[in-house]
């Protein structure tokens, strides 16, 4: 990574943000990243014998395919029907074509998300076999949300404005959605607007995220730490290699490269050390040390430039007394969390647990 803003290297080549977020375009739309040609597996087949003139309706919802994208096949041999496809949410027409033999489709498709196949047949009377495809059942990809996929699809298509507005939207609808925060946060680093940027992916590698929309926002982050505050580039690496260690939950080797990079004579900056600090804290409590932990969180505070790096300090010991059953502590932690100001998922997580705090102690006095 250089001073210009270029990102990780991956497979020899320099990503941007914005290339970061094509990346993730392409690995959903059906046009560049469907599933390759053979790896289709039927999920549901029917054979739908129609009159001349009759119509049926299928519908399709997210619990018949789980899946990222799915491909409806109708296969009518010598017969031909017309079919059309709705996706019910926006009314948006994906497919429509008549009097054909054989008709195939690729869905973009997202949780919660539901679709109409109408097949209409002119001519005589046929006979037609309907197949619903999706990748292999242990290999589909986890489904982003409706809105996820409608900006996903916009920004692919050069619509860059209109992506970053249903992005919006995603948030509106739940502020807790991961892969929403990850593109929100490339659209923000566009803007040079690096400390949000920063928050959104801090908060959204705390969920739920899976595939490569965990690796797009692993690499973003690597991205952010470097425009933030430019570091010696064994420093910046070890500290995002001891970051993606503490995600998958290692928290040995995540310790021991924190305190490998606090004993060398790098140039560390203030906000450096800091980071360094939180993360032997989140290790150490990986590790059961919990005390340590506490002390290496509040070496952390002490060194924070922000309230919103407070934040999240706060946050982590807030957890920590919580796994310790110390909820008065717990209590002042993630009350000083929501003071200092945290990303919306993690002020949501936050609230809920203080919430579930507030009861306990209420019963208890």
């Amino acid at each position: 990574m250089n001073g210009n803003g270029t990102g990780t290297m991956r497979n020899g080549r320099v990503w941007t943000g914005t290339a970061l977020l094509v990346l993730a375009a392409l690995a959903f739309c059906p046009g560049a990243g469907a599933q390759p040609a053979g790896l289709w597996e039927p999920w549901k087949s029917e054979t739908v014998s129609l009159d001349q003139g009759q119509s049926v309706q299928v519908r399709v919802t997210f619990a018949d395919l789980p899946v990222r994208t799915w491909r409806l096949t109708v296969d009518g041999g010598d017969n031909r029907v017309d079919c059309t496809v709705l996706r019910v949410r926006g009314e948006a027409l994906l497919y429509a074509r008549n009097d054909e033999s054989r008709h195939t489709v690729d869905v973009p498709w997202g949780r919660g998300e539901e679709a109409l196949v109408v097949l209409t047949n002119r001519s005589h009377a046929g006979a037609f076999v309907v197949t619903l495809s999706g990748p292999p059942r242990d290999q589909a990809p986890a489904a982003y949300s409706y809105w996820v996929n409608r900006t996903l699809e916009a920004y692919a298509g050069g619509r860059r404005l209109d992506a970053e507005d249903l992005c919006r939207r995603a948030l509106d609808a739940d502020p807790a959605d991961a892969e929403a925060m990850v593109l929100m946060a490339g659209f923000k680093r566009d803007r040079g607007l690096y400390d949000q940027a920063s928050d959104s992916i801090d908060g959204a590698l705390a969920l739920e995220l899976t595939g490569e929309m965990r690796e797009v926002a692993q690499a973003m982050r690597a991205e952010l730490l470097q425009l933030r505050a430019p570091m010696p580039a064994p420093l910046r690496e070890g500290i995002v290699q001891a970051e993606n260690d503490l995600d998958q939950g290692r928290g040995e080797p995540a310790l021991e490269t924190a305190e490998k990079l606090l004993a060398t004579d790098l140039d560390t900056s203030v906000a450096a050390e800091s980071r360094l600090h939180l993360i032997r804290g989140r290790a150490l409590a990986v590790l059961g040390r919990n005390f340590e932990a506490i002390d290496a969180f509040t070496a952390a505070l002490q060194l924070a430039r922000t309230h919103a790096e407070q934040g999240v300090i706060y946050l982590h010991m807030g957890r920590l007394y919580r796994a310790m059953e110390n909820l008065q502590q717990a209590q002042g932690a993630y009350t000083m969390a929501l003071q200092n100001g945290l990303p919306a998922a993690l002020d949501m997580q936050a609230r809920d647990e203080l919430k579930a705090i507030d009861r306990v102690l209420g019963r208890e006095r």
